[in-house]
């Protein structure tokens, strides 16, 4: 008996759908996005030590992860939603290498930021764009805000020492100014950038101390995102 062929149109709609989901980076940002994708994989064929449960949390962390910061850095308020998946695998991953700050500050902060930066962020978007409207600190705040968190990582390595965690000093600096750079992140200020800068150049550090090759290239690229994001965001908050 012939088989009956069945030829499936694809409508208009499907087709814009498809071409806005490739348009959705320019070539900059997917190169950003594939390279992380790629070394993710490459890193967890060639891993001989870390189960096959770890490497799936590992990769999901991090693919959400440089979707989350490239889709922010474009001002963009779909970023939140990329960022609950990449902070539940990433809080699983800074457990098992006894993170404790990380740990902390993932699930107690940044979780319940995923929710209130989207809500602040959707009533300060562009309806036209879709891009988010862009602030800048003055000279007085910026000078607090360094104060304030000097202060604050030398007090919270003081409890991580307590804790018994590895790497104080790296955790307490990454988790200290992460705090400050996601408020300025939900308020959206263009200097959460250079605070992201710093936070990217001491994570990489900590998780090279910690061998973890697919958190490096994923917090090596969130670097390049944070001049990057820097780069849009000084045009964003020039657009007010």
């Amino acid at each position: 008996m012939k088989k009956k062929k069945i030829n499936r149109k694809i409508t208009k709609k499907e087709k814009l759908t498809f071409k806005n989901i490739i348009n959705k980076f320019t070539y900059f940002e997917w190169g950003m996005v594939l390279a992380v994708v790629g070394f993710t994989i490459y890193f967890s064929i060639i891993d001989t030590t870390n189960t096959i449960l770890y490497l799936i949390i590992d990769a999901i962390a991090a693919i959400s992860g440089i979707l989350c910061v490239v889709l922010c850095a474009k001002g963009k308020k779909s970023q939140y939603i990329w960022g609950v998946l990449n902070v539940v695998g990433y809080v699983i991953i800074a457990w098992i290498n006894k993170y404790y700050g990380e740990v902390m500050l993932n699930a107690l902060y940044y979780l319940p930021s995923q929710f209130i930066g989207y809500y602040l962020w959707n009533k300060h978007t562009n309806e036209e764009t879709d891009d988010v409207e862009g602030n800048k600190l003055n000279i007085t705040k910026s000078i607090l805000l360094v104060i304030v968190c000097g202060v604050g990582i030398l007090l919270y390595k003081i409890l991580l020492d307590a804790l018994g965690g590895q790497g104080t000093l790296l955790d307490s600096a990454s988790t200290t100014i992460s705090v400050f750079a996601n408020l300025l992140m939900m308020l959206r200020y263009r200097e959460q950038w250079l605070l992201w800068i710093i936070i990217d150049i001491i994570t990489v550090i900590m998780w090279i101390l910690a061998g973890d090759l697919i958190m490096v290239t994923m917090w090596s690229v969130y670097l390049i995102n944070a001049f990057y994001g820097y780069y849009n965001w000084t045009k964003i908050s020039k657009e007010r």
